[in-house]
């Protein structure tokens, strides 16, 4: 996995050279994957006490789809958000960039938490009771320990706090943040260090943890104990790629079979694994259970890196728009999904109808709303009063 024999380069429109448009693409994937994720716990066999709507149908082969994909979808996004966090901080400064942040991340953050996640956890009792109780009542004791949670945007949440982290380095140390001159490339050591350090901290965690529990620090951020310091790290991990001028034309580019075979392997191991691990499991195989999880999501990560910068490296029509939409899609996708899943959850129907046709109806949805309704709105509200008369006559 070093660069020993170099990747296929990105292949860039000459008009835009300086574009990488498979990270954009690899996002807006990631997040359709996080809505088929999503949709497909409601059909495990064993799914989560707390998730919002439990189908009566179920299939195992759904269990092992999230198992995996829960793995690696959001420490690729922090590897994403870290790639290019670094640069528009150095171009935006401090201000400008806390400026935009403060818009784009914290505030839908508070608000998705105060408004939102309440709402989304409502469904819980709707789904599952009679008689569920009063949403007002249910609001107000949302907010207590067992029940408070920050729902899907605990993402915004936690990427904020790296984005002050981040800004403290660039302030205290500036020198750490400036880009190299010259390309470097990853040793096999600093790929096993970005394995060991995220296995040792989800060994430790899992101590005290269940490898898949959610734990509210205070009011202020929705973590997974085991997981945190695996998605700290991907996010340095961007940031240091960055700066090492990975993935540029004369910098580090990896190679696709390489990391593709790497991915296979990894893969296989950690399913088989994950069906013969469980928490009575001695300590010596938990720590083969973070190690697999470790090393499998380095595998995934680069994988999918590598594969759309060899094969969806464009800006086709609908990767742009997928790609424009994609945090939006994140942002509402709960109060389209779920709405739709309790519509079918008591249907006798094959399951893999009702998986299949919710998630794909969820997905178009999501993309519909975002692109034609929240687009169009926030669009022309940014528009001067003399631009949207022009446009109107």
């Amino acid at each position: 996995m070093s660069n020993v024999l170099p990747g296929k380069l990105p292949q860039l429109k000459p008009g835009n050279t300086d574009r990488m448009f498979y990270f954009d693409n690899l996002r807006g994937f990631i997040i359709v994957m996080v809505v088929i994720m999503h949709t497909a716990i409601g059909y495990m066999t064993k799914p989560p006490e707390w998730w919002y709507v439990i189908d009566i149908k179920n299939n195992l082969l759904l269990d092992l789809f999230v198992m995996v994909t829960d793995v690696f979808i959001m420490p690729i996004m922090f590897f994403i958000a870290g790639y290019f966090a670094l640069p528009v901080l150095i171009k935006k400064g401090t201000a400008g960039f806390w400026r935009s942040k403060f818009f784009r991340i914290v505030v839908p953050w508070v608000i998705g938490v105060l408004l939102f996640a309440p709402l989304i956890t409502y469904s819980i009792p709707f789904s599952r009771m009679a008689a569920p109780p009063n949403y007002i009542s249910f609001w107000a004791n949302f907010f207590q320990p067992p029940f408070f949670n920050h729902a899907h945007y605990w993402f915004l949440g936690i990427l904020a706090w790296f984005f002050v982290l981040l800004t403290a380095v660039y302030n205290l140390a500036p020198l750490s943040c400036q880009r190299k001159t010259s390309p470097s490339s990853p040793s096999i050591i600093e790929f096993i260090l970005i394995s060991i350090i995220p296995a040792i901290a989800f060994f430790v965690a899992n101590l005290y943890f269940h490898a898949d529990e959610w734990v509210s620090v205070t009011y202020l951020a929705h973590i997974q104990p085991t997981r945190i310091v695996l998605y700290l790290c991907y996010f340095c991990l961007g940031v240091h790629a960055w700066r090492n001028l990975w993935f540029t034309k004369a910098g580090y580019n990896p190679q696709f079979s390489r990391w593709f075979f790497a991915s296979v392997v990894m893969l296989a191991i950690f399913i088989a694994y994950r069906v013969v691990f469980n928490d009575t499991t001695p300590l010596l195989l938990k720590a083969g259970h973070a190690l697999v999880h470790s090393f499998f999501n380095l595998a995934a990560t680069f994988g999918f890196i590598v594969l759309f910068r060899d094969f969806f490296n464009s800006d086709a029509y609908l990767w742009r728009r997928l790609s424009a939409n994609s945090y939006t899609i994140y942002y509402i996708h709960h109060f389209i999904l779920l709405p739709i899943a309790y519509l079918v959850q008591k249907i006798e129907a094959p399951v893999w109808i009702k998986f299949i046709s919710v998630s794909a109806l969820a997905v178009v949805l999501c993309y519909l709303v975002s692109e034609h309704i929240i687009g169009r709105v926030t669009h022309i509200s940014r528009k001067k009063p003399t631009q949207i008369l022009e446009h109107k006559s």
